[in-house]
């Protein structure tokens, strides 16, 4: 079974379309709607091909605190951020991509692509 993405999003219409776009590239999902559920994931759930996270989410902190403790939990796990607001103050980890909101399907592709290579997600190339 391939490994899934985690995907953090607390308006529940655009995660089920993240979903749906993922599904659509042949990524399976794990879904979180704060920042205490995605943590908790990250510390229980088995290996992930990477992190989808919005940045402004309820919770213990925002999308960069849950990419900087994704990171020190999996050190080479891909981050890619979303956002809608323009005047976000961007903090992302290294190695990571930032898209704002709404991103358009070939952008999440090719990030996907940049971040998660397809030896990490073989239904890409079933």
């Amino acid at each position: 079974m391939d490994k899934p993405i985690l995907l953090v999003e607390d308006e529940a219409l655009l995660l089920e379309v993240l979903r749906e776009d993922l599904a659509d590239l042949g990524y399976a999902t794990v879904c979180a709607s704060d920042f205490d559920e995605a943590l908790e994931t990250l510390e229980q759930a088995g290996p992930l091909a990477g992190l989808l996270t919005d940045i402004r989410m309820p919770g213990a902190a925002d999308g960069w605190e849950l990419a900087r403790r994704a990171r020190a939990l999996r050190p080479d796990l891909p981050i890619i951020y979303l956002s809608g607001y323009s005047g976000e103050a961007q903090e992302p980890v290294a190695g990571s991509v930032f898209l704002r909101k709404p991103c358009r399907l070939p952008e999440l592709a090719a990030a996907l692509a940049r971040l998660c290579p397809p030896s990490a997600n073989p239904a890409l190339h079933g």
